[in-house]
């Protein structure tokens, strides 16, 4: 039973945020939105992950959602406005098409799932894979970086299994200050950026 719930919630957080892309009027598309979060939330809770569910209601929803939806119904934009400028969004389809190959990408890397059985898709993944390879190879990259990012990621494995009898928010607090202590500096500082450049903007548009 807990099965066919979560299943239930996965396609309806799917559904939902394509109608959330999808959707031209802007009141509907955050309540799109809002629906996502609940159903992520719900999910997550099911498969036991109760912190960070009860944080997407919390922040998601109860602070970010409905904050845009408060400033969209404030702004009253109109709907032909929106109808007017559609077209002009198919210039982006090539934008879109290579954002979505890398998801598609990151999620079958993750997922336990056997590409060998399907021909046309471990075409694409050997295809990605090298392409891959290629540029971590090259110049692009400097190896230096790459090693310290495999390095840090392999240490929050580790930390998977050395804290697995703390609680969740515990397990959080531990990985976060210890091996991801310097993923957190930077974005801090990224936050901070961007707290000083909205008011600068604010202030020079006075």
């Amino acid at each position: 039973m807990t099965t066919f719930f979560v299943n239930i919630l996965a396609l309806g957080t799917l559904f939902s945020s394509v109608f959330a892309i999808t959707s031209k009027n802007p009141v509907i598309s955050i309540i799109f939105v809002i629906a996502t979060f609940v159903q992520a939330a719900g999910y997550l809770i099911f498969i036991g992950v109760n912190f960070v569910g009860i944080s997407y209601i919390v922040i998601y929803v109860g602070a970010i959602a409905v904050l845009f939806l408060f400033v969209i119904m404030m702004i009253n934009i109109k709907l032909t406005d929106i109808l007017e400028t559609g077209n002009q969004y198919t210039k982006n389809l090539p934008l879109a098409l290579a954002i979505g190959s890398l998801f598609t990408y990151v999620i079958f890397t993750i997922i336990p799932f056997n590409l060998n059985n399907v021909p046309a898709l471990s075409l694409i993944s050997e295809s990605l894979i090298n392409l891959n390879s290629l540029i971590l190879n090259s110049n692009f990259i400097s190896k230096d970086l790459i090693s310290i990012i495999v390095n840090a990621y392999y240490n929050l494995s580790l930390s998977d299994i050395n804290i697995t009898d703390f609680t969740q928010i515990e397990t959080l607090g531990y990985s976060l200050y210890t091996y991801g202590a310097i993923f957190l500096i930077i974005l801090s500082v990224i936050l901070l950026l961007a707290m000083l450049a909205t008011i600068i903007i604010s202030r020079s548009n006075k």
